[in-house]
């Protein structure tokens, strides 16, 4: 869906990756790390200095001149609609620049109105918006020309938490119907709930991408479980246990994922005692990518 080939342009450099149909990829960085770069080239409000983007095979500035409802974008700082306009005549305009019939669009801003909650200011200019409303309009603006791909540049901003999980649950809808999403957010927990990748950002380069799963397993693997138990003592000791904590009928033990799963230390133990209680942490998401930037940084 989303193709860069050996690309730089300022801070990106020689980036080559692919973004599958049909799934959600996450885009995390520190501020000045290259995020809001990578998605305009991605959409075609860049060209490259080097290299080559393709979007859905084809030039993404291509497809933005010749106004394709294909691809969707909101880029922060970059208008999509006018601010003199309301939502109602604001996609309206959209309908026709982008020529969908009418009973389409009334059906399709029908059903976004009431899921993005604006129905009520619908009239109203966007520059007499709170920053939350705006956006609520701005992001259904986006999704309204029903677009293949969709690329967000931290819609999250200025949404409320309501305004969030309105977000991510229209995200997963269409995800499920075949979109493909591209999102740049600070926001590591919303993004970590919806994407299916994460790619991660340093000074340019990509350090990481794939699955927060994977993500886990390659730089911080140990999780811990706590396990509440009423009988004898488990024995763990031909089990590969990072380490282990006995307090009273509790067990607490630190186990490396890579060695061994959660569901093969429970078979062992619930043969051995009765199992009350059983919680599962792994490490904070956050710390894992913090220490992923120290280390490029060394490297560096």
């Amino acid at each position: 869906m989303i193709n860069f080939e050996n690309v730089s342009k300022f801070i990106i450099s020689d980036l080559s990756l692919n973004v599958p149909k049909g799934q959600v990829v996450g885009v995390i960085g520190d501020t000045g790390s290259g995020k809001t770069t990578f998605v305009k080239l991605a959409s075609g409000l860049l060209l490259p200095e080097s290299g080559r983007v393709s979007v859905m095979h084809r030039d993404p500035l291509v497809i933005r001149g010749k106004k394709n409802s294909d691809l969707g974008v909101f880029i922060t700082g970059v208008p999509f609609l006018n601010n003199e306009d309301s939502a109602l005549t604001g996609m309206d305009m959209l309908r026709t620049m982008y020529a969908i019939s009418g009973n389409e669009y009334m059906n399709t801003y029908k059903e976004l109105a009431e899921r993005f909650g604006f129905k009520s200011y619908e009239k109203e200019k966007l520059k007499d918006l709170s920053a939350g409303q705006r956006r609520r309009v701005e992001l259904a603006a986006v999704m309204s020309i029903e677009p293949k791909l969709v690329i967000l540049d931290e819609p999250d901003v200025g949404l409320d938490a309501e305004g969030r999980q309105i977000l991510d649950e229209y995200v997963t809808m269409k995800k499920k119907q075949g979109v493909t999403f591209l999102i740049t957010s600070h926001n590591l927990t919303g993004l970590s709930r919806i994407c299916d990748r994460i790619m991660i950002l340093s000074e340019g380069k990509c350090i990481f991408y794939g699955s927060e799963r994977t993500l886990r397993s390659e730089q911080l693997p140990v999780n811990k479980m706590t396990v509440s138990y009423d009988g004898p003592f488990p024995s763990i000791d031909d089990l590969p246990i990072v380490r282990y904590i006995l307090d009273k009928n509790q067990l607490i033990l630190e186990y490396n994922t890579r060695f061994i799963t959660a569901s093969e230390i429970l078979n062992v133990l619930i043969k051995q005692t009765k199992i009350m209680d059983i919680k599962i942490s792994k490490p904070d998401l956050e710390q894992i990518i913090i220490d992923l930037h120290n280390k490029e940084r060394r490297r560096g």
